[in-house]
């Protein structure tokens, strides 16, 4: 008898350390009217930099359970903004982004992890109808409720069959974020 409460008891102290672990990872939403996701590369011999708005999803995040934490984002690629309306409608264009194709990007993280700079998301990227696998670095700044994730990495556009690479515009492209994010309440 002392036996089965003994099992019993160390199966509700298991139970209670699990559901504990699973409720420590916290929820954030992305503010996505404060979302800056940024991008730039070479293009006649200048520096073509642009945004998207419109960035939406949910991360959860726990610096001390990596494991559990994840990220899911999408962007609107017809909210693209490079201060010249013309060349904005070219690029949403079916030889650049195809935006009638595919109106969104999204980033699906497969795993987490502590670097020696901060944290890095690998996961897939879909953009104009293709995956591709990529590592997202970043740092995340919190205070209290809110936080804020940063990052910086580069794609090239021919791997996505965005455009032509050729002399005049660059393949690869820099995209900066600065993601705001609110606790949800649980």
């Amino acid at each position: 008898m002392k036996r089965v409460i003994s099992v019993l008891l160390a199966g509700i102290m298991f139970l209670i350390v699990c559901s504990y672990t699973l409720q420590a990872i916290i929820n954030w939403k992305i503010n996505s009217e404060k979302a800056m996701v940024k991008f730039s590369l070479k293009a006649h011999g200048q520096e073509l930099v642009g945004n998207f708005k419109n960035a939406k999803g949910n991360v959860n995040f726990d610096e001390n359970n990596l494991a559990n934490s994840s990220v899911n984002c999408t962007i609107d690629i017809s909210t693209i903004n490079t201060g010249i309306e013309a060349r904005d409608k070219h690029l949403l264009s079916k030889g650049f982004f195809g935006a009638e194709l595919a109106l969104l990007s999204k980033f699906v993280s497969e795993k987490i992890e502590k670097t020696r700079d901060g944290f890095s998301a690998t996961g897939k990227l879909f953009m104009k109808e293709t995956t591709k696998e990529i590592t997202i670095p970043f740092i995340f700044e919190a205070n209290n409720d809110t936080g804020l994730f940063k990052g910086s990495f580069s794609i090239r556009r021919s791997d996505f069959n965005i455009g032509k690479p050729d002399d005049e515009i660059g393949d690869e492209v820099t995209i900066n974020l600065e993601i705001p994010v609110t606790k949800e309440n649980q």
